[in-house]
């Protein structure tokens, strides 16, 4: 009977330490980007059915009404997961208008890309529960994907173009098949198994989000938490060192604005832990500045969305629209086409409400139309649809509040970790904000949306791990009622 009860447990042991190496073996790759777009959709399919298993280490921690209770308010984020996959703009630009084959092509390909992020955000939910894998070995698997990318990358663009090329051979052009290129807006960027010239928005995203990690820095011990600070330091440098090296001054700007919006974060928090007026005060601040910030989303959501009808955006600019940059002038052109139904040919020009809730779609034109700016949220309006524009608005002000909640409930000992997270999911939705490039090659024309990138996989882990499943602990009168009947109990002398 013994030894039935071994051999179960070594199984069970077994089958952990499998699950756990599966789990963190496929968010290393997928940081990475092993295999590009193309060879993330495996990644897909792997990590929803990690993420199912993963999943039951959490689920096994509570009750089902208090899953239940959760997953309610996880409808709306799974909601947007599937109009990020499926969408009007993808169904045709997949081949789904191809005939038969052509529509069940691109059904699989966009319900691969649904179950990934449905998987991913799993997956986060999970691992933190997973009795055999510490924190801080998600952190490695991750950051270390990410540095393993930057030290490839960076290297290559050592060989080809040496130091601090951007500065040095600012100005200069060459030639390729006839036309003339500028050395210094370009950098070698790994898609797939190859290195191709892409633009320097799109090769330093995982430099940027490896560097804001290191505000995590400022809440470690470097004698207690040796080994761990250092290996952190390692990974913020190796980003680091990969934008210095270029130099590109916009990205190390953003990176120095992020560790000031941190440290005003840090000075915060400090100030409310001094006493109970000061807390009280920051907290009617925080919920100001929070409602504030949800109201500007809706003022600017509604913009956005009558933009088309009412040019309101447009009237304002029209005195200044010399001073525009031309980045904001092509969001706002998107805008027009998402409400007019982006037909090239002017007398289509129509209010088509399918197009505008689920993604361009124009009538008359026999090819999609790529319409890509420096805003993901933009392109997420022109891709994937009005629907899908409201629920990020949503999501992204109900993550703002989940996360400060996440690192306010932390313990002393896990709050860098918890750092670490925030720091690397709001680091990519501000440089996504603002650098968004889904049409990064130089010498070519491939369209690479960034809701079907590894990235936006790597954020929906991130969520799943600061998404805490809030429960009601048992009461403790039961517990001391149970104590004191104990110790009513008369001794036999």
């Amino acid at each position: 009977m013994d030894k039935e009860k071994t051999e179960k447990k070594q199984s069970f042991s077994a089958w952990d330490t499998t699950v756990a190496f599966l789990a963190l073996e496929i968010l290393a790759l997928v940081s990475f980007g092993l295999g590009g777009v193309f060879g993330i959709r495996l990644f897909d399919i792997l990590g929803f059915f990690i993420g199912i298993l993963t999943f039951g280490y959490a689920k096994a921690n509570f009750d089902k009404p208090t899953i239940i209770k959760n997953l309610k308010w996880l409808i709306p984020l799974g909601v947007f997961f599937v109009l990020l996959g499926f969408s009007a703009f993808f169904f045709k630009y997949y081949g789904g208008e191809n005939g038969a084959s052509g529509t069940i092509a691109s059904i699989l390909y966009l319900l691969l890309e649904t179950i990934g992020l449905i998987g991913f955000f799993l997956l986060g939910l999970g691992i933190k529960a997973h009795p055999q894998i510490k924190k801080v070995y998600i952190l490695y698997a991750m950051l270390g994907g990410l540095a393993f990318y930057c030290v490839a990358v960076g290297l290559y663009n050592l060989i080809r173009y040496g130091f601090f090329y951007a500065a040095i051979y600012k100005g200069l052009v060459y030639y390729y098949q006839g036309c003339l290129y500028p050395v210094s807006a370009e950098a070698k960027a790994l898609l797939g198994f190859e290195f191709q010239e892409t633009t320097i928005r799109y090769a330093l995203l995982p430099a940027f989000v490896l560097s804001c990690s290191g505000v995590a820095l400022f809440k470690m011990n470097p004698k207690s938490d040796k080994k761990e600070f250092f290996i952190l330091l390692g990974f913020v440098c190796t980003g680091l060192l990969f934008i210095l090296l270029i130099p590109a001054w916009e990205q190390l700007i953003a990176v120095i604005l992020a560790y000031v919006a941190f440290g005003i974060y840090f000075l915060l928090r400090f100030l409310g832990n001094k006493n109970k007026k000061a807390k009280s005060i920051l907290n009617t601040i925080y919920a100001v500045l929070y409602f504030g910030f949800v109201g500007l989303v809706a003022v600017i959501a509604f913009l956005l969305l009558t933009e088309g009808r009412f040019g309101l955006i447009q009237g304002m600019l029209n005195s200044t629209l010399h001073r525009v940059p031309s980045t904001i002038s092509t969001a706002i052109d998107a805008v027009y086409d998402c409400v007019y139904n982006g037909a090239e040919n002017a007398s289509l020009h129509h209010f088509n409400l399918t197009s505008f809730l689920f993604g361009m779609n124009p009538t008359g034109a026999s090819e999609i139309r790529i319409h890509p700016t420096r805003f993901f949220e933009i392109n997420i309006l022109w891709q994937n649809g009005a629907l899908a524009f409201l629920l990020l608005c949503f999501l992204l002000c109900l993550f703002v509040k989940k996360e400060r909640d996440y690192l306010r409930n932390s313990s002393k000992e896990e709050y860098p970790f918890r750092l670490v997270v925030v720091a690397l999911l709001f680091g990519t939705f501000a440089y996504m904000s603002f650098f968004a490039d889904e049409s990064p090659l130089i010498h070519g024309s491939q369209f690479l949306p960034f809701s079907h990138g590894n990235i936006m996989l790597l954020m929906a882990f991130l969520m799943g791990v600061s998404y805490e499943i809030e429960s009601k602990p048992k009461p403790a009168v039961v517990l001391e009622k149970s104590v004191e009947a104990k110790q009513e109990v008369p001794k036999n002398e």
